[in-house]
């Protein structure tokens, strides 16, 4: 492999062979072999400095002519709106602009883990004693509202608060208990046959009598007289029919991975 080296302000290495260029302000000429351009600092001390442009919102490629795919530059203009474009670096996809972003906690935020303990500044949830968090930790815990107990969500799910429904409440219950009021108003009705008639046989012939009464005329003396009653005897039933059941709660919470949920309330100096 040729090297060349050029006497400038830094050392330019060019491997022709390869078309691999480093760029120094050291006399170490080694190129990294997985590289087209290397950039080296002999003390680590400089940095690379992106080219600076002016860009009009995220859709534009201008100043540039067209987008062009892994482009990067740093944008120096502060254009608003749902395009606009802050100054930041910025690399483009070949349809657009994307800002390079770091995502950073914000106090107050939560998350679900599967850890137990507290850690970086995030703190689980469960219900402890603002006065046994950390000083910085307290201080922000109380700005946010949680003036004496951070929220205990053990079983709890998280959800946007009503209009009636304070920040920071714990509500509703994990169980119902269906009471008569739930149930639809229905009403069970019968009647019984209208042809009420029916026959008694009774024997009214006694020895104390048969002696003094006698004659098929005399029904104290028939002893095979029968009675029946009139049609107008009808009569009603009353039912009752037992429900059953144990009056045992219903749970009505959805399938689901249990896990804790912690919120960010800042590290410590």
């Amino acid at each position: 492999m040729t090297k060349k080296q050029l006497p400038l302000l830094f050392l330019l290495i060019v491997s022709s062979a390869n078309a691999q260029v480093k760029i120094t302000d050291s006399k170490n000429n080694q190129i990294n072999t997985n590289a087209i351009l290397h950039l080296a600092s002999e003390n680590n001390n400089k940095g690379f400095l992106l080219p600076r442009l002016t860009l009009s919102n995220v859709n534009s490629p201008s100043p540039l002519t067209a987008h062009v795919s892994g482009m990067v530059v740093y944008n120096t203009a502060t254009v608003t709106g749902v395009n606009g474009v802050q100054p930041s670096i910025y690399f483009n996809d070949g349809t657009k602009w994307i800002k390079l972003t770091t995502k950073s906690n914000r106090l107050g935020d939560l998350k679900n883990s599967f850890g137990t303990t507290d850690t970086n500044g995030w703190y689980l949830l469960n219900g402890r004693a603002i006065s046994t968090l950390p000083t910085n930790a307290r201080a922000v815990a109380q700005k946010m509202g949680f003036t004496t107990n951070l929220p205990n969500l053990t079983d709890s799910f998280l959800k946007n608060k009503s209009n009636s429904e304070a920040m920071n409440s714990i509500n509703g219950n994990n169980s119902f208990t269906i009471v008569q009021g739930n149930l639809p108003n229905v009403s069970f009705t019968g009647t019984t046959s209208a042809v009420g008639d029916h026959t008694h046989t009774y024997l009214d012939n006694p020895a104390t009598t048969i002696g003094t009464a006698s004659g098929s005329g005399n029904p104290v003396a028939n002893n095979a007289n029968s009675n029946l009653t009139t049609q107008s005897d009808t009569h009603s039933h009353t039912i009752s029919m037992p429900l059953g059941g144990s009056n045992a709660p219903v749970d009505y919470r959805p399938k689901s991975i249990a896990t804790n949920i912690f919120i960010y309330l800042g590290t410590e100096a």
